[in-house]
């Protein structure tokens, strides 16, 4: 059976900022590279099957907005709002050249992601408060400085996201604070980890595979169900109050070198 591919057609600078401004409805568009959303208010608009080749986005407000099966080639996007907008079956990755996306000081509050490919890219400094996402692919993608907290006032710091399915292999989550999130069955096949906070987090049914640990923190973290191998309690910051299943207890303790033997 032949795949249904778009028809895309191409669209002027003029008609996007037209269309950006009345309809907000784009459908099987082709935004070539000389085509720019810099500054452009996208707010509430819907891009459904649309190919994405620009190299750069500055400034763009997408708050609101909705991609539905959308492909984009490697670009940067720059101080990009996108608040409250959901990505549903789109890929930030070019498999031919093995690149993703550059996001750098975006905002990504309350954003949703379902069944979304962004390997390889990389978010700096990003604010994912209130992220959402389900079975959607981050292999390989650097979180440099992101964070995924809201101070309430100067002592009161929230931190929110939600990933099920989700697969991190690769990754370089070091140094992010999850506090209290929820990553329920995903994937952390050699994901760096150093120093990052899980501290209240749920990670039940999730694969720990050969990930680096080394000043991570587990304070109340609940394990239960996860695949945990390799995984060092003496490499860790804390782990008081760390809940696991009674059959992962063999697992935990032989990277203590203690061996578990019947009554």
């Amino acid at each position: 059976m032949a795949i249904d591919q778009p028809a895309y057609r191409s669209i002027s600078q003029d008609e996007l900022i037209a269309l950006a401004e009345s309809s907000r409805e784009f459908h099987e568009i082709l935004f070539s590279p000389g085509t720019t959303f810099d500054d452009l208010d996208c707010t509430g608009c819907r891009f459904t099957r649309c190919l994405f080749q620009c190299p750069t986005f500055r400034g763009a407000d997408f708050s609101e907005a909705e991609f539905r099966d959308c492909r984009f080639a490697p670009a940067r996007f720059a101080s990009c709002k996108f608040t409250g907008a959901r990505f549903e079956s789109s890929t930030f990755f070019n498999p031919e050249q093995k690149t993703g996306c550059t996001f750098a000081f975006c905002e990504l509050r309350a954003v949703e992601m379902v069944k979304c490919n962004f390997s390889i890219s990389s978010f700096e400094r990003c604010d994912f408060y209130n992220l959402r996402a389900i079975e959607s692919g981050f292999r390989g993608v650097d979180f440099h400085g992101s964070t995924f907290s809201r101070p309430i006032s100067k002592k009161v710091i929230l931190t929110k996201a939600k990933f099920d399915k989700c697969n991190f292999s690769f990754a370089d989550m070091s140094n992010l604070s999850l506090q209290g999130c929820e990553l329920l069955s995903c994937k952390f096949s050699e994901t760096a980890l150093f120093g990052t906070d899980f501290s209240d987090a749920v990670m039940t049914g999730s694969m720990l595979d050969r990930a680096e640990w080394d000043r991570a923190k587990l304070s109340r973290a609940d394990l239960r169900g996860a695949a945990i191998s390799g995984l060092n309690l003496a490499v860790l910051s804390d782990y008081a109050g760390l809940t696991i299943s009674e059959s992962q207890q063999e697992s935990i303790l032989a990277q203590l070198g203690i061996k578990v033997s019947p009554d």
